[in-house]
């Protein structure tokens, strides 16, 4: 991720002080951040998700690929540092090397997260529980389409998420 921080070494910096949000979840801003020194909680409706704290992490490159509204608020956990691309669903369409380095950490995610489904689905299989369906799941995720984007559940009793 160093090489991140170094590709965006020209990019402007912002201060951020503990406590402060930086993305705000369902609204839209098309700003991407780099993370140069600090630490971010990363939150998707009132749930912490993980903390971010390496630097040349990307913040917000959900929303700059699907040019939408964040899925989850950025919050300080400490005073931070990080440098701001503004018009970000427009840059990582011209930034070659900045949209190979979010696509190579969106793979890796996305790699875990079948590694993960995997486990669970060789755990459960025969449990006939809800996590017996991983199957599903995993063919859902594998053969999802470009047009397949929108977050949320199919049942009315179930919020979106």
């Amino acid at each position: 991720m160093n090489d991140v921080v170094a590709m965006c070494s020209k990019l402007p910096e912002m201060r951020v002080a503990a406590g402060d949000t930086l993305i705000e979840e369902d609204v839209r801003t098309d700003r991407l951040y780099v993370l140069k020194q600090g630490a971010f909680e990363v939150v998707r409706n009132g749930v912490r998700v993980v903390l971010i704290s390496e630097p040349g992490a990307f913040l917000g490159e959900i929303s700059a690929l699907l040019g939408s509204a964040p899925t989850a608020s950025v919050v300080a956990a400490q005073d931070s540092t990080v440098h701001v691309l503004d018009d970000a669903s427009a840059t990582v369409q011209k930034w070659p090397e900045l949209t190979y380095a979010i696509a190579q950490l969106t793979a890796r995610r996305l790699a875990a997260v079948t590694a993960y489904l995997v486990d669970i689905k060789r755990q459960y299989a025969d449990s006939n529980t809800h996590l017996a369906v991983m199957d599903q799941v995993l063919g859902s995720l594998i053969a999802m389409h470009p047009g397949m984007t929108e977050p949320g559940s199919e049942r009315p009793d179930v919020p979106d998420y």
